[in-house]
């Protein structure tokens, strides 16, 4: 296997800025069968494959949403040829990335401090987290016009993102300065609507969405708690106890287990059963993951194993039972996505002091030549 070669020591504690960007919501939505990323790949010799798969809100509205207003309308989306995905960089740029090609395209400003990135459902927009300066851009991706930054919050960061699967709503994590309690503001994406603040638990750093859209769930590192929220509703349940600094968070593609991430020392995946009440959610034992510091998490979209990445390395687990499938230490990974048809598999990583994307063919198992980036990866989307 080609590795990055560069020799990490493990990442001692850091502060809250580059725990945001490590934990910034991943898009999960396709296959993980990884190689090594410094090159041409070969999988790990003790690899077992897993099995392929070639301010007020109104949530689920069946109708396409509309783009805010006095945004250009839209275009039919690219060939499916034209698999597209993008990077957001921590020097303020969202890179597009021709992923059928492995090149990266002109990138593009947004404000300075991305946390996250996420790509309506029907492909035409981006959204970008700024952290610092709490604002959310919109970009859209037909034109690559980018849009004046909107501020959703003051005295505040903005550590996540994550859009309603029926397109209809952003859901925006607000981290309060000085640790305190966080929020989860609803945007409404048709009229640029922003909803009420809707309180959880401290330092907020993680979202996901049930599939079905019903309940999202917001992951608090503070408080070592999760927080689930009823998107009909926008008000929030009870909090569950997850174990020592949760970092990240993935649901399972039919909505039956949520995994939380315990990162840093902990190297943990905590199951939470999901019932249709989240009243009635049950959280089971812990699973050791690898080491690395682990600090972003990404599911394979069947949901039998989860990518988790660190500042040391990346390593592959089946689920549930957690059994180490692989593990790479050759770099500081620090953002995955997956495409829609399960065919390829992106990874940003810094190797020493270069930061890169690889693309992964999910058919071969080979990677392509990483992709070298402005600043470090901290979130990636593919375009549907």
């Amino acid at each position: 296997m080609a590795e990055v070669t560069d020799s990490l020591a493990p990442r001692a504690a850091r502060g809250r800025r580059d725990r945001r960007h490590l934990t910034a919501a991943l898009a999960v939505t396709g296959t993980l069968l990884l190689g090594a990323c410094g090159g041409a790949a070969t999988p790990p010799a003790s690899r077992t494959p897993s099995p392929r798969t070639t301010p007020t809100a109104t949530v689920g509205a069946t109708a396409t949403p509309t783009p805010t207003p006095g945004s250009p309308a839209p275009t039919p989306t690219p060939p499916g040829s034209d698999v597209m995905a993008y990077v957001a960089v921590s020097d303020g740029e969202l890179v597009p990335l021709d992923v059928t090609t492995g090149t990266a395209e002109a990138p593009l400003r947004v404000d300075a401090d991305p946390t996250s990135v996420a790509v309506t459902p029907d492909g035409h927009y981006a959204y970008v987290a700024d952290g610092e300066a709490a604002t959310v851009t919109q970009v859209n991706l037909e034109t690559g016009t980018v849009g004046a930054p909107n501020q959703v919050a003051d005295e505040a960061t903005l550590s996540a993102l994550a859009i309603t699967p029926d397109g209809g709503t952003l859901l925006a994590v607000i981290n309060p300065d000085g640790y305190g309690t966080g929020s989860v503001i609803p945007i409404t994406l048709a009229s640029g609507t922003v909803g009420a603040a809707i309180p959880v638990g401290a330092d907020p750093v993680a979202i996901a969405v049930a599939p079905g859209g019903g309940t999202a769930y917001v992951v608090n590192a503070g408080d070592s708690t999760i927080t689930p929220i009823s998107l009909a509703s926008d008000t929030a349940g009870a909090p569950l106890s997850v174990g020592v600094n949760p970092m990240a968070i993935a649901i399972t593609p039919r909505g039956g287990t949520a995994y939380v991430l315990g990162g840093h020392d902990a190297g943990t995946l905590t199951p939470v059963t999901l019932a249709a009440n989240p009243a009635q959610d049950v959280v089971g034992s812990a699973i050791s993951v690898p080491g690395g510091a682990p600090a972003a998490l990404a599911m394979a979209p069947d949901g039998a194993s989860a990518c988790v990445l660190g500042a040391t390395g990346v390593g592959l687990v089946s689920l549930p039972a957690g059994t180490d499938l692989w593990t790479t230490s050759n770099a500081s990974y620090t953002a995955a996505a997956f495409s829609t048809d399960g065919t390829r598999a992106l990874l940003g990583y810094t190797s020493g002091s270069s930061p890169r994307v690889v693309v992964l063919n999910a058919g071969t198992d080979a990677a392509g030549t990483p992709i070298a980036l402005s600043g470090k990866p901290v979130s990636i989307a593919f375009r549907p």
